[in-house]
């Protein structure tokens, strides 16, 4: 009897439940695409998608004509899986005449790298830093004039971090110059390769609106950027700056709010790096770009000047990976990207596992592009799969299932008693 009772409200809450489950699943926004042809297609997302689809992108839905949903793939513009932490075997520690510390990484094998992370003695120091690369009894030169810093105070940091071209020697040799004034000689304490996320092939730049203002009391510039899109993706941001010397850290923050809008606004650290500029020998030696990604709409630079009068900074550029929506067109005519579900379950097709590695793929496809983006009405943008516009009712029958497995299970003991 309890058993027929609880089935029975089940089913009676079940149109209720469905419809908020449909409106929930509805998306907000839908976008024409004019395909020519039949085949590989590819369509470059925009910051009207940014704006107002998930920061996963996992509310993206391509439906044909007749409504059915079309299997895509997102090419992110990433190449292949991330670097990896490697620490090699650190050997041959030494020194030469001239004060400067020396050291071979060997890594057993060839590895493909782009950077070396250092870990050196001291807390105030201004060096340069050389490296060669070999496999056998040659070495090859990589970087001769890579610099690494130290500043010490209240808030210290360090940047000993050094960009290498692409290269997979198995073994690479260091030498780390001391700074002139330095009264003890270095020591290179560690080294290996960073984990981290390989560059994007494809990206674009543009000069976002910013800002500028001046914190006496942390002794900081703020500049504060509007990238244009709510999840706007970024993997870069470069300085322009008219000072000729300066070493400069800088820490990199995303604004945060409540999801109504009212509550209140805070900043959370994504990233940091340093910025500097200075002369050898004639040459002017600089790096003026961050190397920090996201997903932001608002993003706030701090320059940390301490004593030093603030920077005249004159240009801010933004790099952004250029990414694109993938799928195999069956026939020629008009398709619908829709989007702007926070409910939205993220799809899972068979193409994002066949398809191969997503930049061969998007370089044999036509592009085709985005049409304006329309606001759906309440309702509008059906053409769902039948579990995401009515989610409640598969639940519901799911419940409804499980209570009379249980009414069932229940009458079969009591016989059996």
């Amino acid at each position: 009897m309890k058993s027929r009772v609880a089935a029975s409200l089940l089913l009676a809450t079940a149109p209720g439940l469905a419809a908020a489950g449909a409106a929930a699943v509805a998306p907000s926004f839908e976008r024409e695409i004019e395909v020519a042809a039949a085949g590989k297609v590819a369509v470059r997302l925009d910051r009207d998608v940014y704006e107002a689809a998930r920061a996963d992108l996992g509310d993206l839905r391509l439906v044909d004509e007749q409504g059915r949903e079309v299997p895509y793939v997102i090419d992110r513009a990433f190449p292949g899986a991330p670097f990896v932490e490697v620490r090699p075997e650190v050997r041959n520690r030494g020194f030469r005449p001239d004060g400067a510390a020396t050291a071979v990484l060997d890594f057993d094998r060839r590895l493909a790298k782009h950077r070396l992370e250092l870990r050196l003695s001291g807390d105030n120091f201004r060096r340069r830093v050389t490296v060669e690369g070999g496999d056998g009894a040659e070495w090859t030169t990589l970087v001769e004039d890579a610099w690494v810093f130290a500043v010490p105070g209240r808030e210290p940091f360090r940047y000993e971090t050094v960009d290498l071209p692409e290269n997979d020697f198995s073994r690479l040799r260091l030498v780390v110059h001391p700074s002139p004034d330095e009264k003890e000689r270095p020591a290179i304490e560690d080294a290996w390769v960073p984990g981290e996320r390989r560059p994007p092939r494809r990206f674009e730049s543009w000069a976002p609106r910013w800002s500028e203002a001046r914190d006496a009391k942390t002794r900081e510039t703020w500049l504060t950027l509007d990238l244009g899109a709510r999840h706007q993706p970024f993997h870069a941001v470069e300085l322009a700056v008219a000072d000729g010397r300066f070493l400069r850290d800088v820490r990199v923050e995303a604004r945060r709010e409540s999801p109504d809008g009212r509550g209140p606004v805070w900043w959370e650290e994504i990233g940091r790096g340093a910025i500097h500029r200075f002369d050898r020998d004639g040459k002017v030696r600089d790096r003026l770009t961050l190397e920090v990604s996201g997903r932001e709409r608002v993003v706030r630079l701090r320059v940390r000047n301490l004593d030093d009068r603030p920077l005249t900074v004159v240009g801010v550029t933004v790099h952004a990976p250029v990414e694109q929506l993938l799928f195999e067109a069956p026939r020629p005519g008009r398709y619908r990207l829709t989007y702007g579900s926070a409910e939205r379950t993220a799809p899972s097709y068979d193409l994002a596992r066949t398809a191969g590695e997503a930049g061969a793929w998007g370089e044999a496809a036509r592009p085709a592009g985005l049409g304006p983006p329309r606001r759906l009405a309440p309702g509008e943008g059906g053409a769902l799969p039948w579990t995401e516009r009515h989610p409640a009712l598969l639940w519901v029958g799911l419940l409804a299932a499980v209570v009379a497995l249980g009414g069932l299970t229940y009458r079969a003991l009591r016989r059996a008693g």
